[in-house]
């Protein structure tokens, strides 16, 4: 490990982390949110920074309180799940600093599994889409620290390359399960639920393959996550605070009178279902070339779960944005929305054209033996 990736890996992520946190105080500012994002960005840079894997936990373990704390007024299943994350990231702390890495590791797994809605874990998830969406952003977020502390301390052992299979199977099972479901909801939020349950699956699978080589590639597979189911939230939030709950039933023809919105959203969705030029399109070709050799029944599961919520993508962005146009007197996105949109747009389209900015130091990273 060099010194070049001992500092920018970390360095990165952290950024990343902390313009996916800042997008929705952004975009709708409000001054205790603030201080909730400076907040997390410290305990953000100590999981990501900590030579300690029980430290690091312990900051992952904070800020999943601090979120099930702004959550808890709008949606106890969703703070339920971030306090359950809480104490299973406590739990991993404490499995590390005993060295016992089987329990550390099924501890985090499930820990990641609730934080990003892996079916049949996502009714937490769920509901913070539904009623915390501004929640759900800066958790997920917290959640690429927490993969990156997984993928560091607890994901170099054998116990994790004897689990790698299951991982896999699971989460390709998963992924498949909820974009079958997302052909079938009948609202927007619905098809945010659905998509988030279909990356959560992939993100799964993903962490299988890490612990045969494949570190950078989860990473990157998180940090896509992030980023553009991130952005759609945003989208989707920015659109209903100007016409409403969006139901599939009603009539579309958005786009005519808002068309910077239709056109992020647009890209927003293309990123997660692997758009050339983006990052989804990059960690999905690396994430099914290892997959391959793990599983090849779960990488064929895996390109239908992508073809099938592409599909959806498409449904939902013509049901929702196109046909007869329906006129409206809000505005399209605001200065503030569109430089939330350009901000997480643009970082998917270095990742997706530079993807060894991320990649190559953090494989050079992560690959290295886990601290104490």
């Amino acid at each position: 490990m060099d010194l070049t990736s001992t500092v920018s890996a970390p360095w990165e992520t952290l950024l990343v982390c902390a313009l996916l946190s800042a997008a929705p105080v952004v975009a709708q500012p409000q001054r205790h949110r603030t201080w909730m994002l400076l907040s997390l960005m410290v305990v953000q840079a100590v999981a990501l920074f900590a030579g300690n894997g029980s430290v690091a936990y312990a900051a992952v373990a904070a800020s999943a309180l601090m979120h099930a704390a702004t959550a808890w007024s709008a949606t106890r299943t969703g703070g339920v799940m971030l306090v359950l994350s809480a104490i299973l990231a406590i739990g991993a702390s404490v499995a590390v600093g005993g060295d016992h890495m089987s329990v550390a590791l099924a501890l985090s797994g499930v820990a990641i599994a609730l934080r990003a809605g892996v079916m049949p874990l996502h009714v937490g998830v769920a509901a913070l889409n539904d009623r915390a969406p501004f929640v759900q952003t800066q958790q997920m977020a917290s959640l690429i620290a927490l993969v990156f502390v997984h993928l560091r301390f607890v994901d170099h052992h054998n116990v994790a390359i004897q689990a790698a299979p299951w991982l896999v199977r699971i989460g390709a099972g998963a992924a498949m399960g909820a974009a079958l479901i997302t052909l079938v909801q009948r609202d927007l939020r619905g098809f945010v639920r659905g998509t988030t349950a279909m990356h959560g699956g992939m993100l799964l699978a993903a962490l299988g393959t890490a612990s045969i080589g494949n570190f950078g590639a989860a990473l990157l597979v998180a940090v896509t996550m992030g980023l553009a189911l991130g952005g759609l939230g945003i989208m989707t939030s920015a659109l209903e605070s100007r016409v409403g709950a969006v139901s599939f039933v009603g009539r579309g023809g958005r786009v005519a009178a808002f068309p910077v919105l239709a056109a992020a959203f647009a890209l927003f969705g293309g990123a997660g279902v692997g758009l050339p030029g983006m990052a989804g399109f990059v960690a999905d070709d690396l994430l099914l070339h290892t997959l391959w050799m793990e599983s090849p029944t779960s990488t064929v599961a895996m390109i239908l779960s992508s073809a099938f919520l592409a599909v959806a993508t498409l449904m939902t962005y013509s049901t929702v944005f196109l046909g007869r146009g329906t006129p409206s007197l809000a505005p399209d996105l605001l200065t503030r929305e569109r430089v939330v949109a350009a901000m997480l747009i643009l970082l998917l389209l270095l990742l997706g054209f530079a993807p060894g900015v991320l990649l190559s130091p953090a494989d050079a990273f992560l690959s290295g033996p886990p601290a104490s």
